[in-house]
């Protein structure tokens, strides 16, 4: 990881916040669109882990689209690799993990405190203070492991280095023959 300056390492998580917020808030949308209207029918536990992952899903989609915003050494190469997608779907599946049991925790809680906020009626307060505080834990989670695990530039430069050993060695061994 390149040493960053304070300035540009505010900046870095100020558009990580802004990116999350979004992320989050798209998250959050789908959530209670899904809780609300599509799986109201189903047993709880399927309930919780349907609205949960349709949530989760949409959140990840738009965090992977908009990462090269955040972090912006990310190279073509890694935006395009497998791999790099890959760490990032492993470490959002242990937000999600966190999330999902969080949320499974805390669901005999859901209806005991209802409040109208806005246009909005019979909003579960519990449910959100619990989803809110869950989803601070995985934000912080998130940056962390983004920063050290998937988008490292450590192994970037480790690569790039390594392609020019081996150059420098192919070139050698093409004008020893």
């Amino acid at each position: 990881m390149k040493n960053q300056t304070k300035s540009e390492l505010f900046f870095e998580i100020f558009r990580f916040l802004l990116v999350g917020g979004f992320a989050t808030l798209v998250d959050y949308g789908v959530t209670w669109a899904v809780k609300n209207y599509l799986v109201q029918n189903l047993n709880q536990g399927l309930a919780t882990f349907l609205y949960t992952l349709a949530g989760f899903t949409a959140g990840l989609l738009t965090n992977w689209f908009l990462q090269k915003f955040v972090y912006r050494y990310i190279t073509k190469d890694q935006q395009r690799s497998k791999l790099v997608f890959l760490k990032f779907v492993v470490l959002s599946l242990i937000g999600f993990g966190i999330t999902w049991v969080g949320m499974q925790l805390s669901t005999p809680l859901h209806d005991d405190v209802l409040i109208d906020f806005l246009f909005l009626h019979n909003i579960q307060l519990i449910f959100w203070i619990f989803k809110v505080v869950l989803t601070i834990i995985v934000l912080i989670i998130n940056y962390v492991g983004r920063k050290l695990f998937v988008f490292n530039q450590k192994d970037e430069i480790s690569n790039i280095e390594s392609n020019h050993e081996i150059d420098k060695e192919l070139e050698k061994e093409k004008n020893n023959n």
